[in-house]
């Protein structure tokens, strides 16, 4: 009876209010207790502490992450959702996991042989709460089959966020409950029931299509960037992504309220699956080089990192991927990491000057699981600390100066002369696609 008294209290309160008691004594700590908190098509243009956008949504939950955590400026993701959440899960890139693409309820999904974050924090209780989307034609039971302890959220994308399939362990129903409500709910109540060291996974739908207006009572009361308390239905598709946004921030407050009389020294890891989708994109960001491309909008996404140890209100420029998460963790956990594309995160957490990685790649093909490489379609990006590469089965490569090019605006393979610094960066990313075995 208590529990549940607390939980109503949780979620009735605003984000400004501090819990009326401790939910939990202290503990002495064996292992960290770890959040991961991801947005579905979310780029570093939604987000105002990023500050690479016009017209961002009001998000002062995830503003206050970042401004206690660390954020990093160059991280990359997959372009497409499936294949990021596979590298979140295993450290491994699509190529190795086999999915370049989004599953589809007909084709295969992330295989059961892969070894996953919480396969990897064996002794920790995990859980994952709301979007799925690596099940395939594999049965509802798919996350609980992957490692996880427990699950609670929607198998693939939504049609409706107020009706909607619900899976529960396998057993599935129609939720009426606003998704992105729901998935808070259920992680506040996952927090409330785990014990230590625990591994919280929470995957927001939002802000990825159906756009909508959400209900003003998941507006803040007042922000100065872009509000959502005067959206409708009938506003633009870009403004209704925004306070589905906004909706998310709002969500996000309550969760880190319950964190916070929880465990206010877990670790806290927020990221974006993949970059903003093309039709909510805003100049000076193109949706042409938005969401399912590897240009910048599509995989340049919001990484903010918040625990013990971490240098509050920092940033890290070095290069860093959605595959890093799993050697981090690894390491807050004291657990080996065998994810060969994976470099941990935390030496940054001290020293966010340092630069562990030369390169950084990204890709999407199709079709998922195809046997032998190459792929039909295959689309590759590696970078390193100024130069990008893009390259695309039957098409010219591009080369771009993120320096003095960051809108990949002009493609420099046509211009380059031989021993030109643009022919070097060309040659040397060229030769680290050869080495990871997808030129």
């Amino acid at each position: 009876m208590m529990l549940a008294l607390a939980l109503i209290a949780l979620q009735t309160m605003s984000t400004t209010q501090a819990p009326p008691f401790p939910l939990r004594p202290a503990q002495p700590r064996i292992a960290p207790n770890i959040v991961l908190i991801v947005a579905d098509d979310f780029g570093v243009d939604l987000m105002a502490s990023y500050g690479e956008g016009l017209n961002q949504p009001c998000t002062p939950s995830l503003d206050g992450l970042s401004a206690s955590g660390m954020l990093f400026r160059n991280a990359w993701a997959a372009p497409l959702c499936s294949p990021a959440r596979a590298q979140i899960l295993t450290g491994r890139y699509g190529f190795r996991t086999g999915l370049g693409m989004p599953v589809s309820n007909v084709g295969p999904g992330l295989g059961l042989a892969e070894l996953t974050l919480p396969e990897m924090l064996a002794s920790y209780e995990s859980r994952i709460i709301g979007k799925w989307h690596l099940a395939g034609s594999l049965p509802d039971t798919h996350p609980n089959d992957s490692g996880f302890d427990a699950f609670a959220g929607s198998p693939a994308n939504l049609s409706d966020y107020d009706s909607w399939t619900k899976v529960v362990d396998g057993q599935s129903s129609t939720s009426t409950t606003y998704a992105t409500t729901d998935t808070a709910d259920e992680a506040i109540a996952a927090l409330l029931g785990m014990q230590a060291p625990w591994f919280l996974s929470i995957n927001f739908n939002a802000p990825h299509s159906p756009l909508h207006a959400p209900d003003i009572s998941l507006c803040p009361s007042s922000c100065g960037n872009f509000s959502c308390a005067s959206v409708t239905s009938r506003s633009p598709g870009w403004h209704q992504a925004r306070a589905m946004v906004s909706a998310m921030d709002f969500e996000i407050g309550r969760i880190m309220t319950a964190l916070n009389a929880v465990d206010p020294d877990a670790y806290v890891v927020f990221l974006g699956d993949n970059g903003t989708g093309e039709n909510v994109t805003r100049p000076p960001f193109v949706s042409a080089h938005a969401k399912g491309t590897l240009y910048e909008g599509g995989i340049n996404v919001p990484l903010i990192v918040k625990g013990p140890g971490v240098i509050a209100g920092a940033e890290c420029g070095a290069l860093v991927s959605a595959v890093d998460l799993f050697a981090t963790f690894a390491q807050l956990a004291r657990r080996r990491s065998a994810a060969e594309d994976s470099v941990s995160l935390v030496p940054y957490f001290t020293n966010p000057g340092l630069s562990l990685r030369t390169t950084v790649f990204a890709e999407s093909f199709s079709p998922n699981h195809q046997v032998a490489l190459p792929y039909d379609a295959h689309e590759r990006a590696i970078r390193d600390s100024r130069y990008k590469l893009i390259r695309r089965t039957g098409e010219p490569d591009e080369l771009y100066d993120l320096l003095t090019d960051p809108w990949e605006s002009s493609n420099l393979v046509p211009l380059m002369s031989v021993g030109s610094p643009e022919e070097a960066a060309y040659l040397n990313l060229v030769s680290e696609l050869g080495v990871l075995g997808v030129s």
